[in-house]
C-alpha cells in the first residue's frame, strides 16, 4: 500500500477497528501524541523517564500537586464497563472525543504502583521497573503481539502542616508532603473482545463453528509470537504465558499481551532464583527456582496448547486439569502432573479416534490433532534442554490451520519464509492458503449480527504488574526423539504421529 493510499484509508477509518497488521503497516501508533496540558516539569519525575529511553511525546507525567484525587487523563474517555480487573490493575476500552486528531479505540491498562504497600517516589527502584516494562512494550512490533501506543503516570500528594510552639507566641511550621497515590497507564492496540480462556469456554458453550475454526490457527500464530520474542535481536522471555494473557481481537485473531513479567536475556544466558510466576502454567525449573532459559516459555505455551486441543476435541479446558490432578489439595500445577501427562494424551487420542470414526466433518481435524500431541508432549518435557525451541514450532502446527481452520495465517507464512514479521499489506501471495483480511472481517460481521456474547467484551481478565508483585507438518519436520506418548516412540495410542 502506498503512503498516499494508507493516509487516505486512515482518514476514513480512524475511528474504526483495523487488523493489527494494518495498524503496524500504517504505523498508526505514531499518530497519538500527548499534548503539554498538565504536564509535570519537575526534574525528579522527568529524569527517570529520560533514563528509561522514553519519548515525552509518548510518555507523559501529569502534575497534580496537592490535589487529593486522580482523574482519567485527557483525552481518554472510557467506553462501557471495564474490560477486567485484578488486584491493583484495571483495563478499560477507551477512545477520545470528536475533534481530537486520534480517534482509534484502544485498551488502557491502569496500574496502581506500590512499593512495600506504599506508592513509590519519583526516583524509586519500583518506578524504574515500571518504566522498563513500558520500554519493553514499546520495542515490540509483531502482528500477534499487543502494540504499545502511549503511556502516562499520574500521582497526588497529601500535604500536612505541622505547627510547633518553640517560644511564647512563636510557632515553627513544618510542611510534610507524601505521595498518596501513583498510577501508571499504558494505552495499547487492539482492545480485545475477550481472553483465550473465555474464548475456549465459549466454543464449548456455543458450538459456534467460526470460533472452533479460528482456534485451529492459534497454535501457529502464538508459536510465531513467542519465537519473535526469543530472537537474538529481541531477547525477551515473557515468563507468564497463559490463556488469560492471550486476547482475541475484533477479527478473531490471537494477540499475546501482558509483558509485566518479561525480562531481557542474553543468548545462552540462564537465570536462577525467585521470579514472579503463575503457578498453574509455570515450568518445573521456575517452580523449583533452578537454572532456566527461554524454553521456560515453551513449557507454558505447551500447557496452553494442551487446553486448546482439549477444547477442539469437545471438552472444556478445565477437563485437562481435572484429568491430571491427583487431589484437591493446593493449587494445581501442570509441572507437578507430568507423570500423568502421557496417559491424558492417550485419552485425547482415543477421543480423536471417536471423532474420526463418527464425525466425517471433524475427521481431518482430529487426525491432525493426533499428529501434534507428541509435539505438545515435547514442549512440556520436565527437562528444558529437551524441549523444542520456539522458532522450530510453527512448521509443526501450520497443517492444523490448513486442514481444520481458515488456512495458514498470512502474517505467519510470510514470517516463516522471510524470517521477518512483515505486515500482510506489504506482501504478495505465497501460494499457501492464508487468512485474508476480508474473510476475517466477514466472520466478525456475522458474529455481530448474531449478537455474540464475544462482541460484548465479556471475559477479559487482567493481572498484576511486577510493580505490584515484588515477588511441514508433524512427521514431515524434525520432532525431538523424546516426543513419545506411552512409550510408543512418536505414536499416540497406536496412531502414527503425522
Amino acid at each position: 500500500m502506498s503512503s498516499d493510499s494508507a493516509g487516505s484509508s486512515q482518514s476514513v477509518t480512524q475511528s474504526q477497528p483495523i487488523t493489527l497488521d494494518e495498524f503496524l503497516d500504517w504505523r498508526d501508533n505514531d499518530n497519538f501524541i500527548w499534548d503539554d496540558y498538565g504536564r509535570e516539569t519537575e526534574e525528579a519525575w522527568i529524569r527517570p523517564v529520560e533514563r528509561a529511553g522514553l519519548d515525552d511525546s509518548k510518555h507523559k507525567v501529569f502534575h497534580h500537586a496537592n490535589k487529593e484525587y486522580i482523574r482519567a487523563p485527557h483525552p481518554f474517555v472510557q467506553i462501557g464497563e471495564q474490560l477486567g480487573e485484578s488486584g491493583s490493575t484495571v483495563v478499560y476500552r477507551v477512545n477520545v472525543p470528536e475533534g481530537y486528531p486520534y480517534r482509534r479505540q484502544l485498551a488502557l491498562k491502569v496500574i496502581t504502583c506500590k512499593d512495600n504497600l506504599r506508592p513509590p517516589g519519583p526516583d524509586s527502584h519500583i518506578r524504574m521497573l515500571a518504566l522498563e516494562e513500558v520500554r519493553t512494550m514499546a520495542s515490540i512490533k509483531h502482528p500477534h503481539i499487543v502494540v504499545y501506543v502511549a503511556s502516562f503516570e499520574d500521582y497526588c500528594i497529601s500535604t500536612r502542616e505541622v505547627r510547633r510552639q518553640q517560644r511564647p507566641r512563636v510557632r515553627a511550621i513544618r510542611v510534610d508532603q507524601q505521595i498518596k497515590k501513583h498510577i501508571l497507564g499504558i494505552a495499547m492496540y487492539p482492545p480485545a473482545q475477550c481472553n483465550l480462556s473465555f474464548f475456549m469456554n465459549q466454543i464449548i458453550a456455543s458450538r459456534e463453528p467460526e470460533y472452533e475454526t479460528a482456534l485451529h490457527g492459534y497454535f501457529g500464530c502464538l508459536s510465531q509470537a513467542v519465537a519473535f520474542l526469543h530472537r537474538s535481536n529481541i531477547r525477551i522471555r515473557h515468563k507468564d504465558i497463559k490463556p488469560e494473557n492471550i486476547v482475541i481481537d475484533d477479527f478473531l485473531l490471537p494477540v499475546l499481551t501482558d509483558f509485566g513479567l518479561s525480562k531481557h536475556f542474553e543468548t545462552g544466558q540462564h537465570s536462577e532464583g525467585p521470579t514472579p510466576k503463575t503457578l498453574k502454567y509455570a515450568d518445573p525449573e521456575a517452580i523449583n527456582e533452578t537454572q532456566r532459559d527461554e524454553r521456560s516459555d515453551v513449557f507454558s505455551l505447551g500447557c496452553v496448547f494442551l487446553e486448546m486441543v482439549t477444547t477442539l476435541l469437545g471438552q472444556p479446558p478445565i477437563f485437562a486439569e481435572q484429568q491430571l490432578k491427583t487431589d484437591n489439595l493446593g493449587e494445581f500445577k501442570y509441572s507437578e502432573s507430568l507423570d500423568r501427562l502421557d496417559g491424558y494424551l492417550s485419552q485425547l487420542s482415543q477421543i480423536a479416534d471417536s471423532h474420526i470414526a463418527n464425525n466425517p466433518k471433524k475427521a481431518d481435524s482430529a487426525t491432525e490433532i493426533q499428529g501434534i500431541l507428541p509435539v505438545i508432549r515435547s514442549m512440556m518435557d520436565s527437562d528444558f534442554t529437551r524441549r523444542p525451541k520456539a522458532h522450530d514450532l510453527y512448521p509443526l502446527f501450520r497443517r492444523l490451520a490448513i486442514v481444520g481452520g481458515p488456512g495458514s495465517c498470512g502474517n505467519c507464512e510470510a514470517e516463516r519464509e522471510t524470517g521477518r514479521a512483515v505486515p500482510r499489506l506489504q506482501r504478495t501471495h505465497t501460494g499457501s492458503p492464508v487468512v485474508t483480511r476480508a474473510a476475517t472481517m466477514n466472520t466478525t460481521i456475522s458474529l455481530v449480527r448474531r449478537g455474540s456474547t464475544l462482541n460484548g467484551l465479556s471475559g477479559m481478565v487482567v493481572h498484576d504488574s511486577p510493580t505490584d508483585l515484588q515477588h511441514q507438518h508433524p512427521g514431515q519436520e524434525n520432532i525431538p526423539p523424546h516426543s513419545q506418548v506411552n512409550g510408543h516412540g512418536g505414536h499416540v495410542n497406536g496412531s502414527q504421529a503425522r
